[in-house]
Formats: structure tokens, C-alpha cells, sequence
């Protein structure tokens, strides 16, 4: 009797600390719909980790900014007419998105891949990162990167492309300078289904949200149905 209190103490003890382990790994995969969150994650101890961190996004101050993952969806990431390639991430970087975007931090290939980045003001970065998606790495994310804490901020998906049986989903964004620290971030979201087994008939929705950032502010705006 005293033998099998023992293991029952035992066996507590290990599925409480499974419990723990498993609270620990990433979220699964978030909802189609376009993400907003709020980040606290740090893991850089050196400012020139930071610096080797930023200096994989390529800077530019060239308005609109189209993003789109399609072209990947169907001729894939090493496409010549994919525009959204990047560079890849080292995995010791990629803490810096967790909880904000679900991934394996096991992955053999590169599941991050950073693009462009631009200035919100003085301690503010977007950084436009592609991150893992249904199937392959075909989400993009603008991340807000506040530089006095070499933290990520704020998040939302600006990209995103897949198709699978009939299924599809697409969303594209277009960024535009507004004034001084000022953006409009335009998105356009598409979503079909099939109908039937053979494919002849779909049902669609179309629709468009507008999100504006001034400075750090990042507001949602309206969102608009174009088609159901």
C-alpha cells in the first residue's frame, strides 16, 4: 500500500509537469482572420545582436508597399515573380516572434524570412516578415519593433495565400504614407468554397479593412463586404 501511495505521488508529479511543458509550446495555427496582437518578447542580451537582427530587413521609404503572397501560392517562393522572398532568419532570432505567430522551433528549412522594413518615427520600425502559413511560409506580418527595448510591440497580418481542394484564401495589403509618421493600411481579403464535389460552383466573400498607424498607434478603421 505504501508502495503504490508512492507511485501515485509519482505519477502526479510527471503529468502535472507534462501539463506545464505542454502550456509552454507555441499556440496551433491562429484563425484566417487578420490578426492584431500585442508582443512582449526579447531575446536579444547585446545590441549587436539587434543590429545583425535588423540589418537582414532591406530599409526603404518607397510608398505604396503591395503586399501579396499569391504568386508564391501557385509558382512558388524561388519564383523570379515572387516579390516577397527575403532573407532567411537564423533560428536563434525566431523567440523574437513567439506567441505571435505559430511555428515548429524543430523546423529543418527557413520558416522565417525577413523583407523590408521602414521607419515609423524615431523609435519605431515596421518590419514586413514572412512567417509560416497554412502550408508553407505565405503569411507576411508587419511587426512595430520599438528599438529603446528591442522589443516587437504590435503585430498584423498583411499577407497571406493557400488553396486546397476547392478552398482558398487570399489576403493582399497596400500600405501608404499618410503625412508625417502617418500610414494607411489598406487590406483586401478573399475566401471561397465549394459547392459541390465537382467543383462548378463556389461561394465567395470579399472584403475590405482599413487599419490606420500613426506613430505607434495602430487602429482599426472600418471594414467593408464586396461581395457574399
Amino acid at each position: 500500500m505504501q508502495f503504490f501511495s508512492k507511485y501515485l505521488i509519482w505519477l502526479t508529479v510527471v503529468l502535472f509537469w507534462l501539463a506545464s511543458c505542454d502550456n509552454t509550446t507555441n499556440p496551433q495555427y491562429k484563425s484566417k482572420a487578420t490578426n492584431l496582437l500585442t508582443g512582449t518578447n526579447n531575446t536579444f542580451k547585446k545590441l549587436e545582436q539587434v543590429n545583425t537582427f535588423l540589418n537582414l530587413y532591406v530599409p526603404t521609404d518607397s510608398f505604396p508597399i503591395t503586399l501579396s503572397t499569391k504568386v508564391g501560392e501557385w509558382e512558388g517562393p524561388e519564383s523570379n515573380n515572387f516579390k516577397w522572398r527575403g532573407t532567411a532568419i537564423p533560428p536563434t532570432f525566431w523567440p523574437v516572434f513567439y506567441a505571435l505567430v505559430s511555428y515548429n522551433p524543430l523546423a529543418e528549412e527557413p520558416s522565417f524570412f525577413a523583407t523590408k522594413r521602414f521607419l515609423i518615427n524615431n523609435y519605431t520600425l515596421a518590419l514586413l516578415t514572412r512567417v509560416p502559413g497554412e502550408y508553407w511560409s505565405s503569411q507576411v506580418y508587419l511587426f512595430l519593433f520599438d528599438t529603446q527595448t528591442y522589443k516587437i510591440i504590435k503585430s498584423l497580418r498583411v499577407a497571406e495565400a493557400w488553396a486546397d481542394a476547392g478552398d482558398s484564401f487570399y489576403l493582399e495589403t497596400t500600405i501608404d504614407k499618410v503625412g508625417e509618421n502617418g500610414f494607411r493600411i489598406i487590406l483586401k481579403q478573399n475566401e471561397c468554397h465549394p459547392l459541390d464535389e465537382n467543383y462548378e460552383k463556389f461561394t465567395c466573400a470579399d472584403s475590405l479593412k482599413t487599419f490606420s498607424l500613426q506613430n505607434r498607434d495602430l487602429r482599426f478603421i472600418s471594414a467593408t463586404a464586396l461581395r457574399k
